[in-house]
């Protein structure tokens, strides 16, 4: 069943979104923008629908999408998604 976008119920702070992709919260912000995850501000917070996620990781563990960039990567991996 598809979340309902206005339910954030269940849905994930940037901060362990972060974690789990091994990036920064800002990058996490960054692929909101792209439209590579689905996410929304709530308390003057921002959450991140777990299907979106999941949707995300599967593409990456597939080798379908560009390697998150890393937490200090500095631009010297490649992966473009911080350029």
């Amino acid at each position: 069943m598809k979340s309902d976008r206005h339910d954030v119920a269940g849905w994930t702070p940037i901060t362990e979104v972060a974690q789990l992709l091994g990036t920064t919260p800002l990058n996490v912000l960054m692929h909101i923008k792209r439209g590579l995850l689905v996410g929304r501000e709530q308390e003057g917070g921002w959450l991140v629908d777990p299907e979106s996620l999941t949707a995300l990781l599967r593409k990456r563990d597939a080798g379908e999408l560009l390697a998150v960039c890393q937490s200090g990567c500095s631009k010297h991996h490649g992966c473009q998604s911080c350029g």
